[in-house]
């Protein structure tokens, strides 16, 4: 099941290289500044050194700024952070440390501003979980897209893939390109839109067959009843029998429609990423016509 729609073009101008390293460390954040400044991209590329939590959460707070129409710097960043990490937070060379939580409420500020296209590479151990524990379809997502490792990493193969992929990335201003470039049994690519459609693709498939659709049937069935309220009291036992089988030909018809899935897929879609994709609805549409036995996203 291929979804040309999920991918969108995107409009950066900024790469903004935050480095949370100390000067013990492997300077992944300057060589990679370096290493592109050699490639000729260093007009786009701006080093941050920061030593400390606070110290990291003023240049965020500049960022969240920069977006205010009054400064009109029209400013669309990518967002690399250089930082030691474990499941949990990510460290700064004082040892203070951000939760994942906390960075991920941060850039979710951020992306809103930017309209869902904020792209972000953090270079950390298990930077994974910055993104995996805080998605979530009931708020907008932290990022549109995000490059992460999955476990604990050297600096080197930081530095490596991390060049790989911007001189791609600058070169053709292909995101799925450039990602498609790293070690996916070490780096983990979350696209939202992909994420998105993917989770409610097989969100349907399970919900509209067997007890789970039951479920969201009897569900409205008795929301329908409470409504009634004393006029329920008041039917007949045939009366009533005969309206519980009205009322579950109309909604198994309804919750089967085409309008009630878009409906649904507008609301999820605009809480999470602030707009929806008719095209794509369209697709997923389609397919779980075609589709009857509810296979997984392909």
């Amino acid at each position: 099941m291929k979804h040309s729609t999920f991918y969108k073009s995107l409009s950066f101008n900024k790469l903004i290289i935050i480095d949370c390293l100390s000067e013990s460390d492997y300077q992944t954040a300057r060589r990679l500044h370096e290493n592109l400044c050699d490639k000729g991209y260093g007009d786009g590329v701006t080093l941050i050194k920061t030593d400390n939590l606070n110290d990291f959460q003023s240049i965020i707070s500049d960022l969240k700024d920069s977006f205010n129409p009054e400064f009109d710097c029209q400013i669309n960043p990518i967002i690399h952070i250089e930082a030691h990490g474990n499941q949990d937070f990510m460290e700064f060379p004082d040892k203070s440390t951000m939760s994942w939580q906390e960075l991920a409420n941060d850039l979710r500020i951020i992306n809103i501003l930017m309209g869902n296209q904020l792209v972000s590479f953090i270079g950390a151990c298990h930077g994974y979980h910055f993104i995996h524990n805080n998605h979530t379809i009931n708020k907008f997502t932290p990022v549109y897209f995000c490059i992460a490792p999955l476990e604990i990493i050297s600096g080197e193969d930081i530095e490596v893939a991390a060049l790989d992929f911007y001189v791609n990335l600058f070169s053709t201003g292909n995101l799925t390109s450039s990602a498609k470039l790293l070690n996916d049994s070490k780096f983990y690519n979350y696209n939202a839109d992909y994420m998105f459609h993917r989770g409610f693709y097989e969100a349907m498939q399970k919900n509209h067959r067997g007890k789970a659709f039951k479920q969201r049937r009897d569900a409205l069935i008795s929301e329908a009843i409470r409504q009634l309220g004393q006029a329920w009291n008041n039917m007949s036992v045939k009366e009533k029998q005969s309206y519980l089988k009205a009322a579950r030909g109309e909604i198994n018809t309804y919750l089967r429609s085409k309008v009630s899935l878009r409906t649904i897929f507008d609301k999820f879609s605009n809480v999470y990423m602030g707009y929806s994709d008719e095209g794509v609805f369209e697709e997923i549409w389609k397919h779980m016509q075609q589709n009857k036995q509810g296979d997984l996203y392909r």
